[in-house]
């Protein structure tokens, strides 16, 4: 029996003499690693909206869960992690803000989801078909995953010893669309029972759906120098986040547990058959790169870019907001409107008359109307016009769509007179996606 202590005694000195002499932080990852997560987030702050000419700061709280098996389909140019297929078990968050409740959760016929890095920065689709705004923002807007081996300087280091983490790492890990600067360094800490403690601190700004941002950034880790992995995670982040085009300013605080636990086999849920339905080629199918939108009433249903962003809603209003690279393009307003007999449409008359009393909006020269070509049984009406809006010199297009049923919406779209050509073709592009109930 004494042997053995005096064994393990002297494998322990050894192990603890190895460590002394320096640790490989690196955590290598390879096409067909298989990784189960789990993440928790807790989010708390104040959102702050106007509301008659003032600044009211409102109370948010919010957390989420994500629990998901991931593979490593493909690996980036700088030994990272390009491309996952991951299979989420659960996905769902709750959020309080002031009064209101909200509850999302990912749909069971979208679990598989593949998170790639392009050109553009990160891309998340589902295989299955269009993701909606909710689900998109489940599946992407958790900490990003394909971050981690960049977190880490994958060089041999001593207790006390700190590094620079890349400018790529911060930038997905605080999910920036794009990174103003950065000033965030790891310390590797210490050895605690074989596992290597290491933290990462600093600060760092950028745009993300075309607003600012801020954040200060505080985090510790566990790393398994053995197998090369970070095993557990806890990163703190407090935001400071100006105003959008398409969100509200806010001052939050958020708190991410991540547990990450290396897989010997291949889950049944990202075997051979259910990676076949995952594109091979990086270039996604349109289709699965848009979202997909349906009317809580039930009356009519859409797919679209994701340039468009929903920002608000009523029973009978769904306005959205065109983003071209985070900059503002135009605003768009879907608005159910009486119903026609199956087969038959509004007077166009009646719907040009209708456009006059829109409020503020004062027309000088129509740019063009009349119907235009679309699928059959449906039928479309157009009217574009320059005029002001509030004062503002702008071009508005309005749409009255008809179903075969009768159904009937208007699509109004208005974009300052400067950036009318970038709208171009947009506009009726979003009117034709529209799908009216059966």
């Amino acid at each position: 029996m004494r042997r053995l202590w005096v064994a393990f005694i002297t494998s322990c000195l050894l192990s603890a003499s190895a460590f002394a002499q320096g640790v490989l932080l690196g955590d290598e990852v390879k096409p067909g690693d298989h990784f189960r997560y789990e993440i928790a987030l807790t989010v708390e702050g104040k959102m702050k909206v106007e509301r008659n000419g003032r600044l009211d700061a409102i109370t948010l709280r919010a957390k989420a869960t994500h629990s998901f098996l991931e593979r490593v389909d493909a690996a980036d140019a700088r030994g990272g992690v390009g491309r996952v297929i991951r299979y989420y078990q659960t996905a769902a968050s709750e959020a309080a803000v002031g009064v209101d409740r909200s509850k999302r959760e990912l749909g069971a016929d979208r679990r598989l989801v593949v998170a790639q890095r392009t050109t553009e920065g990160s891309l998340h689709f589902s295989p299955e078909g269009p993701l909606s705004r909710d689900e998109l923002e489940l599946v992407a807007e958790h900490f990003d995953t394909l971050c981690l081996p960049g977190l880490l300087p994958a060089k041999e280091l001593k207790p006390g010893e700190t590094w620079k983490v890349g400018d790529d790492a911060v930038q997905y890990a605080c999910l920036f669309e794009g990174l103003i600067k950065a000033d965030v360094s790891g310390q590797f800490v210490e050895i605690k029972d074989g596992v290597a403690v290491f933290t990462i601190t600093g600060t760092a700004e950028g745009i993300e759906s075309g607003a600012q941002a801020k954040v200060a950034i505080t985090a510790t880790g566990k790393f398994d120098p053995t197998a090369k992995r970070i095993t557990e995670l806890t990163w703190e982040q407090t935001d400071d986040r100006a105003q959008g085009p398409a969100s509200p300013a806010s001052e939050v605080k958020a708190v991410i547990v991540l547990k990450r636990t290396a897989l010997a086999d291949e889950p049944k849920e990202l075997a051979a058959e259910v990676r076949a339905k995952v594109p091979a080629d990086v270039k996604v199918p349109p289709l699965l790169v848009h979202l997909r939108y349906a009317d809580p009433e039930g009356r009519y249903q859409f797919v679209y870019p994701r340039d468009w962003h929903i920002v608000g809603r009523t029973k009978d209003h769904l306005v959205l907001r065109l983003l071209d690279k985070g900059e503002f393009v135009a605003q768009a307003a879907i608005t159910t409107w009486k119903k026609a007999e199956p087969g038959k449409h509004s007077d166009p008359g009646d719907f040009k008359k209708s456009l006059t009393q829109v409020p503020g909006w004062i027309v000088e020269s129509i740019l063009e109307e009349g119907v235009v070509p679309t699928e059959a049984g449906r039928w479309l009406y157009r009217v574009a016009a320059k005029g002001k809006q509030d004062g503002l010199p702008v071009v508005q297009t309005f749409h009255l769509l008809a179903g075969p049923n009768g159904d009937q919406v208007t699509v109004s779209v208005l974009v300052a007179l400067e950036k009318a050509e970038k709208l171009a073709s947009r506009d009726v592009a979003l009117v034709n996606a529209i799908e009216f109930r059966k």
